[in-house]
């Protein structure tokens, strides 16, 4: 139980940080446009294409998350992680000293950390301790940064973080089929390995990258075979929706663990772009879309309706990734780019299909038909048992 009692947030903090952190995943995306060699006028835009990824990682994901769980359970030093990691994007962006940049890097990975550091105290519980555990990797990924090196020895921390961290509320909700002792075994040695891998992969790079690969697709299995989201697809409306992103996101996290066991490390070219993109693309992305109908009502308090053309997002994802990667694995750079492209717009596609649907949200008389109304009830209240996990009900 949270003790102590929650400090609820005035409604227009978590609002501006997630535009603020929208606005950062933008120039992510357009720097990564730029990197591709499309004619996009980006400030400083041979040093933001090196930045592409920090944008994303930092500027949006390590925002977002840090914000939902602050707004979830109602401690406002949890705001500390989103502020710092704002600020660290934004110095990149203006080309701030990079002292100061590292400084604010390394703050926003501290308060991420001392988040999920705080949940596992108040809440000793197996899935807590797998996100506090990719709450660490997204920190080793920080103090790599800041010690200088290269960003295809960070990006595999990147990776692990981000496994750990879904994988984590994904075993919480797996807890209601009751897996038996072999399948929490299954789990956590694919964890272990994982970590295990990641470490490995600063020394010997080719070994640990495969043994990272194999933890992945591990990860992946348990995840179509355990995970709660096949329940989903029985059902209507926005769950049926969120159980097909999951299980798309799952797809493509055994194509990333199957291109790392296959070719190993990779330092650049279009192999480290697919392994790369398989992964933090299709995956991770896939649990955005799949997450945001309830995020953005219990973060920002804004009401969704739930429309059906919401299912284009993950097709124009999946089809321009398998482009992409189509590309990559020809070396086809034109094939590439024009998936790159197909990325970027299904991205957009995807917040516009958000706006569109607080706009119907807005137009509606009937409060019923409204995402945040019909699951209010699964939804924690800020500073509950449950505030660690306030997505939890999208899938059930």
């Amino acid at each position: 139980m949270v003790s102590g009692t929650p400090q609820r947030l005035p409604r227009w903090i978590p609002r501006l940080i997630m535009a603020a952190g929208a606005l950062l995943a933008a120039a992510g995306v357009l720097a990564g446009l730029a990197r591709m060699d499309w004619h996009i006028p980006v400030p400083h835009r041979v040093q933001l294409t090196v930045e592409h990824g920090p944008l994303l990682v930092v500027g949006f994901f390590l925002t977002l998350i840090g914000l939902e769980r602050a707004v979830a359970v109602g401690r406002r030093f949890m705001l500390l992680g989103p502020l710092a990691a704002l600020a660290s994007t934004a110095g990149l962006i203006v080309a701030a000293p990079p002292l100061i940049v590292k400084g604010l890097l390394l703050l926003a990975y501290l308060g991420f950390a001392a988040t999920f550091g705080y949940l596992l105290w108040i809440a000793r519980t197996a899935h807590h301790m797998v996100m506090f555990g990719g709450a660490l990797s997204w920190l080793t990924s920080g103090v790599l940064w800041a010690m200088g090196f290269s960003l295809p020895t960070i990006v595999p921390w990147w990776i692990s973080g981000f496994v750990l961290i879904i994988t984590g509320e994904r075993l919480e909700l797996a807890r209601v089929l009751r897996p038996g002792r072999t399948t929490r075994f299954w789990f956590f040695t694919a964890i272990l390995l994982l970590l295990v891998a990641t470490a490995v992969e600063l020394v010997f790079s080719d070994v640990g990258a495969r043994l990272r690969g194999f933890a992945l697709l591990l990860l992946a299995a348990w995840l179509l075979r355990f995970d709660v989201a096949w329940r989903g697809l029985r059902q209507h409306g926005v769950h049926r929706y969120s159980a097909v992103c999951l299980l798309h996101g799952y797809a493509w996290l055994v194509v990333g663990g199957l291109l790392a066991l296959v070719f190993g490390h990779q330092r650049g070219g279009f192999l480290y772009d697919a392994h790369i993109h398989a992964v933090l693309l299709g995956f991770v992305f896939s649990q955005v879309f799949a997450h945001a109908p309830i995020i953005v009502p219990a973060v920002a308090g804004v009401r969704l309706v739930f429309v059906r053309f919401t299912y284009a997002v993950p097709l124009a994802l999946g089809l321009s990734l398998a482009v992409r990667l189509a590309g990559d694995l020809l070396t086809d750079s034109e094939l590439r780019r024009i998936g790159g492209l197909g990325n970027a717009l299904a991205l957009a596609l995807f917040a516009v299909a958000t706006v569109f649907s607080a706009f119907q949200a807005r137009r509606s008389a009937s409060p019923h038909r409204s995402i945040s109304a019909r699951l209010a009830p699964q939804l924690p209240r800020a500073g509950g048992e449950r505030g660690e996990n306030d997505n939890a009900g999208l899938s059930r």
